[in-house]
């Protein structure tokens, strides 16, 4: 590897092409250069044929030096580079060390102090530091070879809950006192920088975060003043992101600290993830001219900028322009700053388009002649060739990481269109009936269908199969009460049987049970009860369409009516379902479920818990809901379990499991009485009809499943899976939640009547066209005909639910279910539908046999 391209060749040239770009002379360019090389240490000679060192966060492709340019009216933009100094350390704790020597190195070169970094040492370099980060440098380029010196550290260095702490510690030790009070509120706190060495006023600046922001919200987020003007602020906010509301890679704004006396900011910066919000980097390019022009500034300049860091054409990928930032600071005017990727490890493929109307477009660009990448981004091991690259492109595949690595594998079968001909006819058309193996890709649901993870099976082999009082029915039972807070837990073998043993228990004939809406088998245990089942879905679920995001909650008006009207003597419980399966998997937001709590307590009705998807829930409510934003999924799901009276629980779900419940309640007579049912028909109340294996299975994965990173990935995927769906021409159910897409069948083939099961013709036709399994949840679910086959009932919508395993599979497997929509989307007229030839009285879906229609 001798004669390899090295990384320091790379990102030195990059940075002396920039230098001339910014005014810089040839010996500034030369020292700086030198200075960058000297910053990386021993990865600065790291051949490019080899994969990054370290899987820094600084930029997307792991390269650890991003370069910057400060565009200001009527001057050459000034020139920063950041570099991860530590990034060839083998763990975060070596790199801060690392980190730490080349500043001091750096501080004995230029001739600056390092005392406030020293006051923060304890803070941000513990023994075993957590978090992404240990400490990046960036250098302020400046005429005379002596640059400015920033250092950003990393808040949740002693961990993610310590982090406001830190921060407000950090700030104290440096004089300002009253600046964490100041700040405003945020949904984390990702970088805290100092100015070191010669600045003419140093400051100290806090970085924050804010997920699912609109353009509205910006300006109440500035703190300095005199404020930046709201119309500027929104105004950059909808041309650098490209819409109303972003709530895809987070917004980040960063607060100036110079002053002591007020703790108020003297700057305030809004910084835009571009990168996250276009298709490539010529729209980012687009942007970020718009944005300069307007305000005055050298557009040329970041064409020259753009051409100095790479020759590949700005469509053939995204990423390259990363940030665009409008930055405010006293006594100065605004100022836009263009954050430029070094790419020395991968281009990421360009997004696919948002519509088939533009699906065209990004093949046609595809086809034209496009130049090579340079050999050291392609041949270096283990990252994909050109032609993979153009084939990820074609698909639309996005670049992500899993938070774990595969140890055991399963083959999956691979069949062709003769064999699955066959075999759907063989099964009269009901894919319930179809065998695994004549299955390749099985979303047929998410219940019982996950990977189990090492500590898991670690655990199962730890199991105590005693018939009663066995030592993992006491962990189970200890996990699950400080989880929910029930002192009565009862094992059951999945969610249907704590339904059947709840319901049979607390209904009688004539009750009604209330809910945001019941499941299939929810309601079909309401009504063997002899109980009726009625949904109080929300307005807001009506619109397939509408971004709203929590579209699970209940009706509170009609809740309120019923349990106050005739009816309300009727009402035995109100169950709400977390997330709300049959309302297409959205979520019920915190306020909604204490309003319901607090009207069932006013009417003396109990509040039970479906909390099958209780994690995903929570994981929403984090995400989209402000009071909650400072919360970890941990604390909101135990304080919603806290609201309600009990749950009942499929831990083949949330639980990671393959079999698996429970049920939890907090009224010992009633938990007596369902303890006798059990003991009669599941088993004993310390086993349910479970192994002991299954029991400490399910305490594992219920620990495992509120881990912020599992559920970032969970919701990154299911993410990736819909952008390949909506790039297929497919709409789904708005916005996609976490378990599941629900594809909107009736608007792909409005051709096909309620009746012939437009939902069960695109179900099939995933079959057929690609080996994928789903369920239909339309009116083969929910409809009724008469004998004649007329319609009586039909769904109020007909969808396809495409049901993710959880660990199961891996991008290129949604990538093949984006493919076959697109090929069914090319013959949407021809698809026909499909009519009953045989039922069952209840839950005819799971028994029915079908014909296509004509047939």
């Amino acid at each position: 590897m001798s004669g390899a391209p090295q990384l320091g060749d790379l990102v030195s040239g990059q940075l002396t092409r920039l230098s001339e770009v910014a005014g810089l002379s040839l010996a500034d360019a030369s020292a700086y250069a030198r200075a960058l090389t000297d910053g990386l240490g021993e990865v600065a000679r790291r051949p490019l044929t080899l994969p990054p060192p370290y899987p820094t966060f600084l930029s997307d492709d792991h390269t650890p030096v991003e370069f910057s340019l400060a565009f200001t009216p009527g001057s050459a933009p000034a020139l920063r580079v950041l570099l991860e100094p530590g990034a060839g350390a083998p763990d975060l704790a070596e790199n801060g060390r690392a980190g730490l020597r080349a500043i001091h190195e750096m501080a004995a070169r230029w001739g600056f102090s390092t005392d406030r970094l020293d006051l923060l040492d304890d803070l941000f370099f513990p023994a075993s530091p957590q978090g992404p980060l240990a400490l990046w440098c960036a250098l302020e380029l400046r005429p005379g070879g002596v640059p400015a010196v920033k250092v950003y550290l990393n808040p949740a260095a002693r961990g993610q809950d310590r982090a406001a702490e830190t921060l407000r510690e950090a700030l104290d030790r440096l004089g300002h006192r009253q600046a964490f009070d100041a700040l405003p509120p945020a949904d984390g706190y990702p970088f805290i920088a100092l100015d070191l060495g010669d600045w003419e006023a140093p400051r100290v600046k806090v970085y924050l975060r804010h997920d699912d922001l609109s353009a509205t919200e910006v300006a109440s987020l500035s703190r300095m003043r005199p404020a930046p003007s709201r119309e500027s602020l929104e105004d950059f906010f909808r041309t650098a992101g490209g819409a109303e509301r972003l709530a895809g890679r987070p917004v980040l704004t960063c607060h100036s600290i110079t002053e002591t006396a007020t703790g108020l900011p003297s700057g305030f910066t809004l910084h835009m993830p571009v990168r996250g919000y276009v298709r490539h980097d010529e729209q980012a390019r687009e942007r970020a001219v718009t944005l300069l022009r307007r305000l005055g500034m050298d557009s040329a300049a970041l064409d020259r900028a753009l051409a100095a860091t790479t020759s590949r054409p700005l469509r053939d990928g995204v990423g390259l322009i990363a940030y665009l930032a409008l930055v405010h600071e006293r006594g100065r005017p605004p100022r836009v700053t263009v954050y430029v990727s070094s790419e020395a490890y991968e281009v990421k493929p360009p997004l696919p388009p948002r519509s088939p109307h533009r699906a065209q477009e990004l093949r046609d660009t595809l086809r034209q002649p496009r130049p090579a990448l340079p050999s050291h981004h392609r041949a270096r091991a283990g990252l994909p060739s050109t032609k993979e690259i153009r084939k990820e492109a074609q698909t639309g595949a996005a670049v992500s990481v899993e938070p774990y690595r595969i140890k055991v594998v399963e083959p999956i079968p691979l069949t062709t269109r003769e064999q699955r001909e066959a075999a759907v006819r063989r099964v009269h058309y009901n894919l319930f009936d179809l065998r695994a193996e004549e299955v390749t890709i099985d979303l047929l649901t998410d219940s019982g269908t996950g990977a189990l993870s090492a500590a898991q099976l670690a655990a199962g082999m730890t199991g105590d199969e005693s018939y009663s009082g066995s030592r993992s029915y006491y962990r189970f039972h200890e996990t699950i009460t400080e989880l929910t807070g029930y002192q009565h837990v009862l094992p059951v073998h999945q969610g249907r049987a704590a339904e059947r043993v709840l319901f049979s228990t607390l209904l009688e004939p004539g009750r009604i049970v209330l809910s945001n809406t019941h499941f299939d088998t929810t309601r079909a245990n309401v009504e063997l009860s002899g109980a009726e089942a009625r949904d109080l879905p929300c307005p807001e679920a009506r619109n397939l369409d509408s971004t709203e995001p929590f579209k699970g909650n209940i009706d509170l008006e009609e809740l309120s009516r019923t349990l106050s009207g005739p009816d309300g003597s009727r009402v035995a419980v109100v169950v709400m379902t977390i997330t709300n399966n049959g309302g297409g998997g959205q979520p019920v937001s915190m306020d909604n479920l204490k309003r319901t709590a607090a009207l069932c307590k006013q009417h003396g009705v109990p509040l039970f818990l479906d909390a099958a998807r209780f994690a995903e829930n929570a994981w929403l409510v984090t995400r989209h809901e402000a009071a909650y934003r400072n919360h970890t999924p941990r604390q909101v799901a135990e304080e919603a379990f806290r609201l309600a009276d009990g749950c009942m629980m499929s831990a083949k779900k949330d639980g990671i499991v393959h079999i698996g419940g429970f049920i939890g309640l907090n009224d010992p007579e009633l938990a007596q009485r369902c303890e006798l049912l059990l003991i009669a028909t599941e088993g004993f109340a310390t086993y349910g009809g479970l192994a002991g294996r299954d029991l400490d299975m399910i305490a594992q994965g219920l620990t495992e499943v509120t881990d912020p990173g599992y559920l970032a990935e969970r919701a990154d995927i299911a993410s990736h899976l819909a952008e390949r769906v909506r790039a297929a021409g497919v709409d789904i159910l708005e916005p996609p939640g976490l378990h599941a897409l629900y594809l909107n069948a009736g608007r792909l083939f409005p051709h096909i009547p309620a009746h012939h099961y437009p939902g069960h013709a695109l179900a099939c036709q995933l079959y057929l066209e690609g080996g994928i399994r789903s369920a239909e949840l339309g009116s083969l679910y929910l409809g009724e005909e008469d004998e004649h086959g007329n319609p009586v009932k039909s769904a109020p919508y007909e969808l396809v639910r495409l049901a993710l395993p959880r660990r199961v599979y891996t991008r290129s497997h949604y990538n093949h279910v984006g493919a076959t929509l697109e090929k069914i989307v090319k013959r949407a007229e021809s698809v026909r539908g499909y009519r009953i030839v045989e039922q069952s009285p209840i839950l005819r879906h799971f028994r029915a046999k079908l014909q296509p229609v004509g047939v």
